[in-house]
Order: structure tokens, then C-alpha cells, then sequence
């Protein structure tokens, strides 16, 4: 029987907390309270943290911020973007990303995702490109990685006929640890995003950055963001907890990696889900989610009533973006059908990363549960 029947969970054992408890972050904020450290403004703990982004990111430069959204925004007004220009970004994407877009004043220009995935499809972005773009905004998500090298070379090719350049802005805030062909994505573009949410790989609570190796991004992103002092701060006590995860990352993202690959596999034999495919080859992912898709099925259950029966079975499971279809033409502009982002908005589930960090014996139990559930649900 379901859970959500009446049955007993499937998973009762496992609590697929986040963040862990940690020695060396307890160690670490343990020294910044006791040291007085702790109420700086400008302090040991940012500083170290911004040289290990630097070193762990390949980037000359990075600028902390507040949170990951306020770091888009930053990445956005350090690329220089300017009110009435146009960004592009894809249809399924993080809502905050188009806020950040409209907060300057620009306009979302709306491009499709690839065909059963969830990242920005740069066949489609080569159509949206105007005169009038000033930034592209690429988001590695769920686990998919964009294809960085041909949204590349489509840059190039349009910003040797325009005057504007375009800049690329990466948005690397569920892929800290990731890589393409051994280089670390939030590495890729122009300015880069990252996020250090309560739910995130590096997680310090709140928090997030910007990384580039253009210092006229950074010192225009630094410009808008003082105030007197700075308005969008990080806090010693948020660095410190930081700045020990860096040790166990790589480890964490080959176990997260390992895991997410082994769970798609067990699932691949329902046809009612669309597993996670990568679109390009030498990709190491950094699994915040690990996604599927929900086939239409008449008769059978819907998206939410799927979602409620999973999380009846103790999996910290979840629907994906909303999207931003349904936004209105006086906010954006909207390239082609965008039939690749309307199915992500509207059939994607999303497993939360915890799970990835258990063991094989919980891991079995997560794949049974999806098993079950799905197959009593048609």
C-alpha cells in the first residue's frame, strides 16, 4: 500500500538533512566568535574566502555578495547593461534571474530549451540575437549542463557584425564543484553567478558572489553596490562556515555524481519518466537536483498528485520552475514557440541532493519508492 494510502513510508530512516554537521565549520565560526572577528566588515574570513573562490573558480577576480539573485543582478550591471537593451535568458529558468533583468530597466527576450532538457538551446539563441542584446544569461540546471562552447561560438559570430558586445553571464549557483573538460563551470563566461543558499552545494545559509576575470565588471559591479558601504554584504560568521567546505567538495560532487548517475540508471526502465541526458560530452555535473520528466498520461495521475504521493514515501522531492510563459508581452519578448520550456514547466520533478550522500542501501529504498509510487499511479 501508499503511503499516502495509509501504507508505511518507504524511507523512515534517512532525514536527507542539509547542510551536515560539520567539525571544521563549528571550528571555524568557533574562532571567528572567539577571536572578535566575527563583527568586522571587511575581515580574515571574506578575504580567505574570496582567494578560495578565486583558486577554486580559475578566476582573477570575485566580489561577495548577499545572495545569489542580488548576484545576477550585480554580474548584470557590471557587464554594463543598460536600461531598454534586451537580455536573453531561456524560457525555463530561476524567476529571479528575469527580476534581475527587469530591475535595471532592460527587457527579457525569452529563447526555447533543448528538446527534454532544461538549459538554454543555443540553436534558439542564434535567432534571438539583435542589434539591441546586450547580455545573455546561461544557467546550468538540474544537474544539465549548458553547452557552453556553442552558445560561445554563437557570441562571437554576432559580435563581429554589431557594435554592442554581447557579454555572457554564467549562472553557476547549483553547479559549484561542476566542470567541462576539467574546467570549473562558473569559470566559462564573462561574469559569473554563484549562490550560497540555505539549500545550496556551498551552502552558508544566505549568500553569494560574482566572479570574473574583467576588472571593469568588477569595479562597475562594485561601484553600484556602494552605498556609504557596502548594501549587498556578506558576513564574517556566513565566510567562515564557507571556507571549510571547499576541503570536501570534489569529494562530495564525485559521491553526488556516482549516485545521481546510478539512481537515473534504476529508473530509466519507467516509461512514464524522462531521465536526466547530458548534451555535451566531458562534463563532470554538480548535482543540486536530479531531474524527470512527467510524460502526459491520459489516464493517470497528474504532476502534484505524483509530487504528494512521492513525499508520502519520505523522498524530498519537488515540481521545477514555473517558468515565464505566461508572462505578458509588455515584459518580455518571447522567441519562437518555446514548446521544450513549456513541457519543463509543466512535467519537470526535481529530487533534492541530500539523498545523493546517502547510502547505497537508502539509495535502493529512494529507487523503490519512485518505482512504486509511478507504477501504482497509472
Amino acid at each position: 500500500m501508499l503511503a499516502i494510502d495509509g501504507g508505511p513510508p518507504s524511507v523512515d530512516s534517512a532525514p536527507f538533512q542539509w547542510p551536515f554537521a560539520n567539525e571544521a565549520i563549528r571550528n571555524a565560526v568557533s574562532e571567528a566568535m572567539s577571536d572578535g572577528s566575527w563583527g568586522q566588515y571587511d575581515g580574515r574570513w571574506t578575504r580567505d574566502l574570496i582567494e578560495l573562490l578565486k583558486q577554486n573558480f580559475q578566476s582573477k577576480e570575485a566580489m561577495l555578495c548577499s545572495s545569489g539573485t542580488i548576484a545576477v543582478e550585480l554580474a548584470l550591471r557590471g557587464a554594463g547593461v543598460q536600461a531598454d537593451s534586451e537580455v536573453i535568458l531561456a524560457g525555463y529558468d530561476f524567476p529571479g534571474n528575469f527580476r534581475a533583468i527587469e530591475a535595471i530597466g532592460a527587457r527579457p527576450v525569452l529563447v526555447d530549451v533543448v528538446p527534454n532538457g532544461w538549459v538554454l538551446s543555443a540553436e534558439q539563441l542564434a535567432v534571438a540575437l539583435t542589434p539591441q542584446t546586450s547580455a545573455v544569461i546561461v544557467s546550468h540546471l538540474h544537474g544539465q549542463i549548458a553547452d557552453l562552447e556553442q552558445i560561445q561560438a554563437v557570441i562571437r559570430d554576432h559580435n563581429l557584425s554589431v557594435e554592442q558586445q554581447v557579454i555572457l553571464v554564467e549562472d553557476a549557483c547549483q553547479v559549484p564543484g561542476g566542470k567541462l573538460h576539467g574546467k570549473p563551470l562558473g569559470s566559462w563566461c564573462d561574469v559569473s553567478a554563484l549562490s550560497f543558499g540555505g539549500s545550496k552545494l556551498l551552502s552558508a545559509g544566505r549568500g553569494g558572489a560574482i566572479l570574473t576575470d574583467r576588472s571593469d565588471i568588477l569595479q562597475r559591479a562594485k561601484i553600484f553596490a556602494q552605498r556609504g558601504n557596502d548594501a549587498f554584504p556578506m558576513c564574517q560568521l556566513q565566510a567562515a562556515t564557507l571556507c571549510p567546505q571547499f576541503d570536501t567538495l570534489p569529494e562530495m560532487t564525485e559521491v553526488r555524481h556516482q549516485n545521481a548517475t546510478q539512481l537515473i540508471e534504476s529508473i530509466s526502465s519507467l516509461d512514464e519518466l524522462v531521465g536526466l541526458r547530458q548534451i555535451v560530452d566531458g562534463a563532470t555535473p554538480a548535482y543540486y537536483k536530479v531531474p524527470w520528466l512527467l510524460k502526459d498520461r491520459t489516464p493517470g495521475w497528474s504532476r502534484s498528485e505524483l509530487v504528494s504521493a512521492l513525499k508520502a514515501e519520505g523522498l524530498p522531492i519537488g515540481e521545477g520552475f514555473r517558468g515565464f510563459l505566461r508572462r505578458s508581452p509588455r515584459r518580455c519578448r518571447k522567441t519562437g514557440t518555446l514548446v521544450n520550456c513549456q513541457i519543463a514547466s509543466q512535467q519537470t520533478i526535481v529530487l533534492h541532493h541530500p539523498v545523493l550522500l546517502e547510502p547505497e542501501d537508502t539509495l535502493k529504498l529512494v529507487a523503490n519508492a519512485i518505482h512504486k509510487v509511478v507504477t501504482n499511479s497509472r
